[in-house]
């Protein structure tokens, strides 16, 4: 009966302590789709704030001029799938599919925003990455400036899944660039912080925790002596 009571009391204490654990340390994945009434239309302007749960990120389309943009007006694309690769997202209007071009075009986000509430973890998702294109991300401190590559040139194997931003956060502006042929920026994630609050109270609430189970376990183990 008293091992029973044990087990009882451990296992309780499992699984509240893990409970506490959880909410102090778990963060939740924000997205912005960047099509998201799966439209096939101009978008009408050459930006568009996209803002999810009070968060938001800006999107800037330009013609690319040695590394220097110019405003080019942006394009809701949304068509079926070709060669297996999604065909959804945010691309510009009058280029050929609608799409990014090889050294001609990017699509700048701006994250200050993110960044400045804390956000950890961002991921930039693109599409329309058949065999044989490419795309890379560029990061730069100047709205409407490529800057610099950030990571590795990525390939079809991509199409359609996150891509994490190397040393996220160094920049406050991240561009998604066409290396081979075109592609087609899909949406942005990116991770809530801890919430401070909980991280502070937690040692707190685990010694609480344990003089609570340790006084119900020696009045429990006293009844059955």
């Amino acid at each position: 009966m008293r091992t029973h009571s044990i087990r009882h009391f451990g296992k309780l204490f499992c699984v509240i302590f893990c409970t506490i654990f959880a909410a102090a340390s778990g963060s939740a994945a924000i997205v912005w789709d960047l099509n998201p009434a799966d439209q096939n239309a101009p978008v009408g302007s050459s930006s568009r704030t996209y803002t999810v749960s009070g968060f938001s990120i800006t999107a800037y389309g330009f013609d690319n001029h040695a590394g220097i943009g110019t405003a080019h007006d942006l394009y809701y694309k949304s068509v079926m799938e070709v060669d297996g690769a999604i065909e959804r997202g945010l691309g510009l209007v009058g280029t050929p599919n609608n799409e990014l071009q090889v050294g001609m075009h990017f699509i700048q986000f701006d994250f200050t925003a993110m960044l400045a509430a804390g956000m950890l973890h961002g991921q930039i998702s693109v599409g329309s990455v058949q065999a044989g294109e490419e795309f890379a991300i560029f990061g730069s401190d100047t709205l409407g400036t490529l800057g610099i590559q950030v990571g590795g040139v990525y390939g079809s194997a991509f199409d359609n899944q996150y891509v994490s931003i190397e040393n996220f956060g160094q920049f406050h502006y991240y561009s998604v660039v066409s290396i081979a042929d075109d592609v087609l920026p899909v949406s942005i994630r990116a991770d809530l912080p801890p919430v401070p609050e909980m991280n502070a109270i937690l040692p707190v609430a685990v010694l609480l925790l344990i003089v609570f189970s340790t006084n119900v376990w020696r009045k429990r183990a006293a009844k059955l002596a």
